[in-house]
């Protein structure tokens, strides 16, 4: 018995200032008492003659038609006196002043003691507020008063009852604080009220009749929806030794009983609250369900206590890869296996999510790293990115401990394809509180199952981890690389760049050298883009053909980051006699051709010094400086006209060219600057379009500067863009603009 948040302001609710936020009802003088229930005062009630004193709240609270709410105060005689109760009142208004209440209930008098002690419990009333309630007051209540006499109440509370997020079950039948009408004493069973309690003040006594199973179930069902996962869970007590409780979820289509029922036993330790929980999904046709209590008795008259009975869909992610029980462990640790290094148990002792979670012993073996997976693969879509997200705790050293979540594909074959590992460090200042170090990976092409397993590097004996609320889902920071093989290039598509809540990302290509390098973006290289969105998609035409390169995604803020590698990518190459020419500021600028023989350039780097000679030596005086860059010149050979005019469309700009080589020539990719060409007829017909060029080059550095249009440009495009050819025209000052994109060009 308790509210999730006090809906009256805290003076209202604990008079530690005054009496203002209370008006007096007949009969009644209100006071500040200097007894107290909690804090310092309280409020105080004389009677002007005998019989009863009563006090609203002088300001009505808003409240939402449909939602339940409960309220209570506690109560003392000033002076012992007998004969007296008190009751707590809730009127529902559709208007925050003035008019007539709706509707108003009422709990249950609480006799006062013939003392001056605080009654406990106190009176306690829960109510739905009706159609059309928008506000309501609180009215207490106090009866058998002689004239003069006072009598004190304080903590009055007003709000939505403390239930388990999502609970479907009404909050008296949740906890039997007001009555036991929620359940039936279906079979070799009585139901009352307990005052054992786990929270509040009551719990549901269930007393066997005889020996045998028992059958204690909700009065009324529950709507459910088919197909969706459910959880049912009771703190349970019983002072016996030894005995069998069960819990069951059973599914009905309206008045029909729908098999299978679905049950968990649990073997209590006598004068224990034991959290006992039972998970399955709604079976096709299941509109409702009751949830049924149903201890096994060895002989008459053992009574459970049940408290905090809760029903609700199971809080598992949209999209989860792995039922509750494997996230949250609260039947049974066995969605997870112990790899190496380790023994795993579920536990109780400690939860993030829930009431249990799985806990880690290392075992001092396989190199003082402890190891857990799941025990099942789990299906994937190939090329879709999953997040894992566990909730860690560690013992004592947490800090500087890393740990690695590992990601193992496999084919529908049940053949391992590829795994790929992410690891954390929990950093020098890490305690031994709960941590979320959260990953992502791609799913290969090939890939149809996943298993994901988690590694404590150096773990200590004797200080065990603790894994909970894990939460496997499509999505997560992803970079997914695609090859374009018709224009030389790779699309990146970037995602979950807003998970996490960091501030900027950087994308980086990764040769095999393990170099990264920048990639260029509209405004210059991407290392360092604010996140205004969750995805974006990059394309790069300066990687390099016919060999593997990986893109390394980072977002960060400050020194706090994520990161994730993409998968390897090749572009394909052309024919190993040609080349690809690239304006790197200009991708749609880009051609193929074909070297001559003997036309590869010989590179000269040539000597930047002053041979000095000196009087009376034979030696000179040389000084030098570092050499230049290469420079050569190659011989090409185009053969159609549409080759001839792509090659002066990409020559004429002046801008710096990239060269890319075929891969098994052995030439690195370079960045140009190309002086006079020359262009010449390979035969003396003016029909025949084939021509031979002679391109002197510089070696030049990377330029700087960013990327305007994409090669990937196409009329398809353009006809997204606009709505019509007036809109096109009146967009691009010539056709370059057109082709690039770049309105005003």
């Amino acid at each position: 018995m308790s509210v999730a948040s006090n809906l009256l302001p805290a003076n209202t609710s604990g008079i530690e200032t005054d009496t203002s936020g209370w008006t007096a009802g007949a009969n009644t003088t209100l006071s500040k008492s200097t007894r107290f229930y909690n804090g310092a005062a309280s409020l105080g009630l004389t009677a002007t003659a005998s019989g009863t004193v009563t006090a609203t709240t002088s300001a009505r609270v808003a409240v939402v038609a449909g939602q339940e709410y409960t309220a209570y105060s506690y109560w003392a005689n000033v002076a012992a006196a007998a004969g007296r109760s008190a009751t707590v009142r809730v009127d529902w208004y559709a208007a925050v002043s003035g008019g007539s209440a709706i509707s108003s209930v009422t709990s249950a008098a609480s006799a006062l003691p013939n003392a001056t002690t605080w009654a406990t419990p106190p009176p306690i009333l829960i109510g739905t507020a009706p159609v059309g309630a928008q506000y309501a007051s609180v009215t207490v209540s106090c009866t058998g008063l002689s004239a003069g006499a006072t009598v004190v109440t304080d903590q009055i509370q007003f709000g939505p009852p403390s239930v388990t997020v999502g609970n479907l079950l009404p909050y008296n039948t949740t906890g039997a604080e007001v009555s036991a009408a929620g359940w039936t004493d279906q079979t070799n069973v009585t139901i009352s009220r307990s005052a054992t309690a786990y929270e509040g003040w009551y719990g549901l006594a269930v007393t066997s009749v005889a020996a045998g199973f028992i059958d204690a179930r909700t009065s009324a069902s529950t709507p459910v929806v088919e197909g969706t996962e459910y959880v049912a869970h009771t703190w349970v007590r019983t002072a016996e030794t030894g005995l069998e409780f069960r819990i069951q979820i059973r599914w009905y289509a309206g008045a029909t009983f729908i098999e299978p029922r679905i049950s968990e036993s649990w073997t209590l330790t006598p004068d224990t609250w034991t959290r006992c929980s039972v998970i399955g999904v709604a079976p096709p046709g299941a509109t409702n369900a009751r949830i049924v209590l149903s201890p096994i008795a060895t002989a008459a008259g053992q009574t459970w206590t049940a408290d905090q009975i809760t029903f609700r869909p199971t809080p598992v992610p949209a999209g989860s890869l792995i039922p509750y029980d494997v996230q949250s462990m609260e039947v049974s640790g066995a969605g997870w296996s112990a790899v190496s290094g380790c023994t795993v148990s579920r536990t109780t002792e400690t939860a993030w999510e829930g009431a249990a979670c799985l806990r880690i012993d290392e075992t001092g073996t396989s190199g003082m790293d402890a190891t857990v997976a799941l025990s099942t693969p789990v299906p994937v879509t190939p090329r879709q990115a999953y997040q894992v997200a566990p909730m860690l705790k560690l013992g004592a050293g947490a800090a500087g401990r890393l740990f690695t979540t590992t990601y193992s594909w496999f084919n529908a074959a049940d053949e391992l394809i590829r795994s790929a590992s992410v690891t954390w460090s929990l950093g020098s200042s890490a305690g031994t509180g709960w941590y979320v170090p959260t990953t992502s990976a791609v799913a290969p092409s090939e890939a149809a199952t996943l298993i994901v397993a988690f590694r404590i590097v150096s773990s200590l004996v004797g200080q065990p981890a603790f894994l909970d609320d894990v939460q496997i889902t499509p999505g997560g920071l992803a970079a997914i690389a695609d090859a374009i093989p018709a224009r030389y290039g790779v699309s990146i598509a970037l995602q979950g760049l807003t998970t996490g809540g960091y501030t900027y990302w950087g994308l980086w290509r990764q040769g095999g050298d393990g170099a990264l390098v920048p990639i260029r973006g509209p405004l210059g290289d991407l290392s360092q883009v604010a996140i205004t969105g969750d995805t974006t998609v990059v394309e790069d035409y300066e990687a390099p053909l016919g060999v593997q390169v990986r893109y390394y995604l980072r977002t960060w803020t400050g020194e706090a980051y994520r990161s994730v590698l993409s998968d390897p990518v090749v572009i394909p190459e052309p024919a190993s006699t040609e080349i690809v020419l690239k304006d790197p500021g200009l991708p749609a600028r880009q051609t193929t051709a074909v070297v001559s023989k003997g036309g590869q350039p010989t590179w000269t780097r040539r000597a930047r010094q002053g041979v000095n000679p000196v009087r009376g030596r034979s030696r000179p005086i040389v000084i030098s400086d570092m050499r230049t860059s290469r420079e050569g010149t190659m011989t090409l050979v185009t053969e159609t006209a549409e080759d001839l005019a792509s090659m002066w469309w990409l020559l004429e700009s002046g801008n710096v060219l990239l060269i890319q080589w075929p891969s098994l020539w052995g030439e690195s990719d370079v960045y140009v600057s190309v002086g006079d060409v020359a262009e010449a007829p390979v035969v003396e017909y003016a029909e025949y379009s084939d021509r031979t060029w002679t391109v002197p080059l510089t070696e030049v550095d990377r330029p700087v500067g960013g990327a305007t249009g994409s090669a990937g440009r196409t009329w398809a495009t353009v006809l997204a863009e606009h709505v019509d050819g007036i809109d096109l025209l009146t967009s691009y000052s010539s056709w370059l603009g057109v082709y690039t994109g770049l309105e005003g060009t």
